[in-house]
């Protein structure tokens, strides 16, 4: 599996957004979620579209709204007349190697929360009943960075946007990427020239052999002391939790794999820092519920920036 021709096919729909594509297929590949915090009308929906279409994976979609239930979101019992006994009717959720919840922050906590036993444990309880989903699983959240409960928009909680591998933000694109966009699009649809240029099956054989790269015990040192200065931060309310520790060490090994390498160095974290934990941390008097902020950013920078990182010799 190669990184190049997964991002090549990306590229068709996607312009400008090399870094962000790769952080996408990374995470994907590390078993973790993505949330991405943009405007409406970035592309959003639409590389979600195209990611599954080139790992040839199956994707559901399901818009959130204030009046989704959970039981839009996983499903339900239901009693069949004709058989004459219950059954269970599955949501989008399974089924699907994708889930894209589009918007998911328009709808209600406790909807949100359909979804966290899904992420973590890859399964979901319906009346008594476990349920597993698919594997490989991957949850693309996309929200509007705007809050206002005037809306119908409201802040995730912490215990959802953890479960989170990373968040990402598309932004708008550069002038020539914008004119490349507009020409794409006059006569075709790009997705349409997207082709599947892997299979689950290499997909699962691929994470089986990241499991085999080499992480030194200075790495593992190296991310604790950037969670334990993410704690004792001065402008920093609640650090990054254990699960984010774990998550930084298979995003590293992964990238890692995908360089070429069977070890990780302290760039592979580096790489990931930001995007990793930037929605993880709470701040001390932050009156701004974005998940992405100059303000958050900022402390994030002086965090990496103030933890040495290992010496390795190889």
């Amino acid at each position: 599996m190669d990184l190049n021709t997964i991002t090549s096919e990306l590229k068709k729909v996607i312009n400008g957004k090399d870094d962000a594509l790769e952080k996408i297929f990374i995470c994907f590949m590390a078993d973790g979620h993505i949330i991405m915090e943009d405007v409406p009308g970035t592309g959003k929906t639409t590389l979600a579209k195209a990611f599954s279409k080139t790992l040839g994976l199956e994707a559901h979609r399901l818009q959130f709204t204030a009046d989704v239930m959970p039981s839009d979101i996983t499903g339900y019992q239901t009693y069949n007349l004709e058989k004459r006994e219950n059954e269970l009717v599955l949501g989008p959720v399974f089924g699907c190697n994708i889930f894209l919840a589009d918007e998911i922050n328009r709808a209600s906590s406790k909807s949100q929360a359909a979804l966290l036993e899904a992420m973590e444990e890859r399964q979901s309880t319906l009346s008594g009943n476990t349920v597993k989903v698919e594997d490989p699983f991957m949850v693309i959240g996309t929200m509007n960075p705007y809050v206002s409960p005037l809306f119908g928009i409201s802040a995730l909680p912490q215990s959802q946007l953890d479960r989170f591998m990373l968040a990402i933000r598309l932004g708008y694109p550069s002038r020539e990427d914008s004119i490349k966009m507009m020409q794409s699009r006059d006569r075709i649809d790009p997705l349409s020239l997207v082709t599947s240029v892997t299979n689950k099956a290499e997909i699962l054989s691929t994470r089986e052999e990241v499991k085999k790269v080499h992480v030194d015990n200075d790495i593992y040192d190296y991310v604790w002391r950037l969670a334990d200065a993410s704690r004792h931060h001065v402008k920093v309310e609640t650090g990054f939790s254990p699960r984010t520790e774990l998550s930084l060490v298979k995003l590293a090994k992964t990238n890692a794999f995908f360089a070429g390498r069977d070890y990780v160095v302290p760039e592979d974290i580096q790489r990931f820092f930001k995007d990793a934990i930037i929605h993880k941390i709470t701040l001390k008097d932050d009156d701004n519920l974005q998940i992405i902020s100059d303000k958050r950013e900022e402390v994030v920078d002086d965090i990496l920036k103030s933890t040495k990182a290992p010496d390795l010799i190889r």
